[in-house]
């Protein structure tokens, strides 16, 4: 009742021009979390390691509810107490997002989170409807609205639907509503179609290649510098161009002639960086970030993983053989962690590794084409060739064949189209 009171004072205060609107605000939101905090039962408690302030969640004592603030953590536990703030999805999602740290492996699954909720969902109206009030009808409407609007293909809405599907499978689990009503989500209107790009802009056809490989040896002969071999050893490989930077002389048995992947190396801001979440990984070495970058916004870091959580093992063929070897008779006193396509103090990153093809596909006068295209190409002069495609898969480190057939394009001139064709109509 005083509480009560007190708001009617700032009303009237309000309503004579003593205090703005912004200022009554704050002070609403000041009453309400001294509001929450006389009502929770449980201590709140600030844990400098992780320098975040947390509780008991008011449902299930050995659930934690966390936040940056102690301020953001009362306004977390509001819905819990305050009955004229029925919970929405809009009060959950820091709270499932702080689930979601624990049973994930991957920091760069939550920044995108991040992104797509503030993109598509913060502050939205679905997103601000009672969870309890929410029924399959509406959800049918606003799902096939949002991809309306932003004219969403099938693979862009899959991806973006997680954050919702998800949220709605915690607030089953948390107790906050009895049944799913996502589950039972029917999207009806056309996707937007994707039609497959040409070999010509996603390929390097066997022209391109062979003189895109002279031009790299060429300028290797003259200035020694491992980075011009970098590219033509992922045509032979096919690596994720992190995945290239991160090789390092452990990771290459030259009994065997193989090649172990299992490190990347990802470019992050450095404020996403800063963030408590990633000191358990920084810690553990999960994640480590290289040298000589300070005061910059954007870092180079690598993680003790690839993109898909999966060590793979790659054959090298005699002509990599051959890159590997020379590489090694140059830097005879490398030591095991040492970069592959490093050199002295430095070390090959994505930017570098781009310029160098930049650098080739300008001096043989053809259109530039980025790293990624390495691996579409080794994966498409393999399947020319004959190559089992479970077996490209493997190679490049994909779990699924449809990822695969992604990569496949034509790496042929017209010329040698042209031979194949009328070779397979020969009598």
């Amino acid at each position: 009742m005083q509480t009560e009171v007190k708001k009617s004072r700032l009303e009237n205060l309000f309503i004579d021009g003593t205090i703005d609107e912004e200022t009554v605000a704050d002070i609403e939101k000041m009453l309400t979390r001294k509001k929450v905090e006389q009502l929770h039962k449980y201590k709140i408690m600030y844990n400098p390691k992780r320098d975040a302030w947390y509780t008991a969640n008011p449902h299930d004592y050995n659930k934690r509810i966390q936040r940056k603030t102690r301020g953001e953590l009362l306004d977390a536990l509001k819905p819990y107490y305050m009955s004229s703030s029925p919970l929405c999805l809009q009060d959950i999602f820091e709270e499932w997002l702080e689930y979601k740290k624990t049973i994930t492996e991957s920091p760069n699954t939550i920044h995108t989170h991040i992104k797509h909720w503030k993109r598509f969902f913060d502050g939205t109206d679905f997103f601000q409807i009672p969870l309890k009030e929410i029924t399959v009808s509406e959800i049918n409407s606003w799902a096939n609205q949002l991809i309306k609007k932003y004219n969403l293909s099938n693979h862009s809405w899959q991806t973006i639907k997680t954050i919702p599907k998800q949220m709605f499978e915690y607030a089953k689990d948390q107790g906050y509503i009895l049944n799913n009503p996502f589950s039972e989500l029917k999207v009806t209107v056309k996707f937007r179609q994707v039609t497959k790009a040409s070999s010509e802009t996603q390929v390097f056809n066997t022209d391109e290649y062979h003189r895109i490989v002279e031009e790299l040896w060429a300028s290797y002969d003259k200035k020694h510098e491992p980075r011009f071999l970098s590219v033509i050893c992922n045509f032979l490989m096919g690596l994720r161009a992190g995945e290239l930077c991160a090789l390092r002389w452990r990771d290459l048995d030259m009994e065997k002639w193989v090649i172990t992947i299992h490190q990347e190396m990802v470019h992050m801001d450095a404020s996403q960086l800063n963030d408590p979440y990633y000191d358990v990984y920084k810690v553990s070495g999960q994640i480590a970030i290289l040298p000589g970058q300070e005061g910059k916004k954007g870092l180079y870091v690598l993680l003790d993983h690839t993109k898909t959580h999966t060590e793979r093992t790659i054959a090298i063929i005699p002509k990599g053989q051959k890159i590997f070897q020379l590489l090694k008779e140059n830097a005879p006193d490398a030591k095991p962690d040492d970069f592959i396509f490093g050199y002295g103090s430095k070390y090959l990153n994505l930017r570098a590794l781009n310029s160098v093809l930049e650098y080739a596909c300008a001096h043989i006068e053809t259109d530039v084409k980025r790293s990624h295209k390495l691996r579409k190409t080794y994966a498409s002069r393999l399947n020319a060739a004959g190559l089992p495609l479970d077996q490209i898969r493997a190679n490049l480190g994909h779990a699924s064949l449809t990822t695969t057939l992604g990569y496949i394009y034509n790496p042929l001139t017209p010329e040698e189209s042209l031979k194949l064709m009328e070779k397979a109509f020969d009598d």
